[in-house]
């Protein structure tokens, strides 16, 4: 998978995102997550993660989890809320 964020870092000096998380929403219909611990909840209407020091919910209708690896994951569908627990 392509990794947006190691692109952005390849370009700005002592920037530091050791144990972070990421997140691009593009146009509330696709997720790109950077830096999950892993998944927790999945349903058509909620999926949740881990992250550091935490967790995600994305709420919505028509979710689906497109792509997992290790520690990047894409979502898709009508996104309408995005909450850190």
């Amino acid at each position: 998978m392509f990794n947006f964020f190691s692109e952005v870092k390849k370009g700005v000096k002592n920037f530091d995102l050791t144990g972070k998380y990421n997140i691009v929403n593009i146009s509330g219909e696709i997720l790109y997550v950077e830096g999950h611990k892993g998944v927790a909840l999945l349903s058509k209407t909620q999926i949740s993660f881990k992250v550091k020091n935490g967790r995600l919910l994305i709420e919505g209708d028509n979710l689906v989890l497109v792509e997992l690896t290790e520690d990047t994951l894409k979502i898709s569908g009508k996104i309408s809320k995005i909450e850190a627990l």
